[in-house]
């Protein structure tokens, strides 16, 4: 995404909770206390900085993150009281990384990417090349640190950063129209 500074605050150093699934709990980690930014800028980084990473991720663990790393074509569960989480539900599913920069409000931050280079829309839930995945981005505003201090404290400015939070299924000839726009997977493929 593009930057663009407008503001400058004098922040304390804010630690950010690592993420975790929700089955796996951290052990307790005591932090010296760190005053909070203030109100203005909380706002500025919300709601990203209100929201753990973890709580994005649909509760997935490790385990089950690594599992759904490919595309789920044609594989619905025969147990029908097992229902997975919405992001591998949908005919262009995706899942989450966790970007983690130490120099942005918040340092971490969950990213998707798309599964399927396709959708699966073909008969049970076959994967449709005629189709294309690709991500749903939405803009969001995060704090980045500068080098500067003032009066002891770290100086923060406003960076604008695209966030991809889903995957949806679009037309090839619409994708192809509108610049091209890659799916998740495509990104990984590049060198």
């Amino acid at each position: 995404g593009s930057a663009r500074s407008v503001s400058r605050w004098p922040l304390p150093f804010a630690e950010s909770v690592p993420p975790g699934g929700s089955s796996h709990r951290p052990e307790p980690v005591r932090l010296p206390f760190q005053p909070r930014p203030p109100p203005s800028a909380q706002r500025r980084a919300a709601p990203l900085g209100r929201v753990r990473a973890s709580a994005t991720t649909a509760g997935l663990g490790p385990r089950e993150q690594a599992r759904n790393a490919s595309c789920p074509a044609g594989g619905r569960p025969a147990d029908r009281r097992f229902r997975p989480p919405t992001n591998l539900r949908s005919v262009s599913p995706w899942a989450y990384r966790i970007s983690y920069d130490p120099g942005r409000f918040p340092k971490y931050l969950p990213e998707a990417y798309c599964l399927c280079r396709g959708c699966l829309t073909g008969p049970a839930g076959a994967e449709d090349l005629r189709l294309r995945s690709a991500p749903v981005l939405v803009p969001a505003v995060v704090l980045r640190r500068t080098p500067a201090c003032a009066g002891g404290r770290a100086v923060y400015t406003e960076e604008y950063v695209t966030v991809p939070v889903g995957c949806t299924c679009v037309p090839q000839q619409q994708q192809q129209e509108a610049g091209g726009v890659p799916s998740g997977l495509d990104k990984q493929a590049r060198p």
